[in-house]
């Protein structure tokens, strides 16, 4: 018989191996079956080079998801004859810079340690679009974002499947540790077994190449 995990032969009646005196009658966990299932193949890992041009897309996506979503909430607050709460955080925004007064639209001073208007911008803009971007599309019949679509990535679970709108959303809010280490949690796949980043880890998913 053969030793799951140092692959090397050892003798068939026992019970630890010879060599590295692994149990071998406990199989390692696999961390994928190697099917394809529809158009998603998870025969190759997705490399760190090819995560990072994927990002660099979606980042361009998310700013032009971002420009539409200001220009439309501008256009209903015109309809509704109210201030834009978007125009009222960049004025804000400036006022706090130079050290003076914030002011809304109304000429109100605004003595919040941080505005209404600021905390709604900043969530729209960075919150939750990116959320619904992510685990929307991740979560999709396409298991890719628009720039993973690009670079040729699908996003599954450890078993080889689509992944789920919560794991989806576990996984972006997971982007955030990785964030907070520095940026060091999109490059540990470099490193990682399965090629994995810190959140892949959290969220139990796996990148795979399509490549043609």
């Amino acid at each position: 018989m053969y030793c799951p995990k140092c692959g090397r032969e050892t003798e068939s009646g026992g019970r630890y191996c010879q060599w590295c005196g692994a149990d071998t009658r406990v199989a390692p966990p696999r961390a994928v079956l190697r099917k394809k299932v529809g158009d998603i193949s998870t025969e190759k890992y997705a490399g760190l080079g090819r995560r990072i041009g994927s990002g660099l897309i979606d980042i361009l996506f998310l700013i032009l998801f971002d420009m539409i979503a200001v220009g439309a909430i501008s256009i209903i607050s015109w309809f509704l004859q109210r201030p834009c709460p978007l125009s009222e955080s960049i004025v804000m925004l400036y006022q706090y810079y130079r050290h003076v007064p914030r002011t809304d639209a109304y000429g109100n001073v605004v003595n919040a340690a941080i505005p209404s208007q600021i905390v709604f911008s900043a969530g729209i803009l960075f919150l939750l679009i990116p959320w619904i971007y992510f685990a929307w599309l991740e979560s999709s019949r396409n298991q890719a974002t628009l720039g993973k679509m690009v670079a040729r990535i699908a996003v599954t679970d450890m078993q080889g499947s689509r992944i789920t709108f919560a794991r989806g959303t576990l996984r972006f809010f997971a982007m955030s540790l990785s964030v907070l280490t520095l940026c060091v949690g999109f490059i540990i796949p470099a490193f990682t077994r399965y090629k994995q980043g810190l959140h892949d880890i959290i969220a139990g998913t796996l990148m795979f190449r399509q490549d043609p």
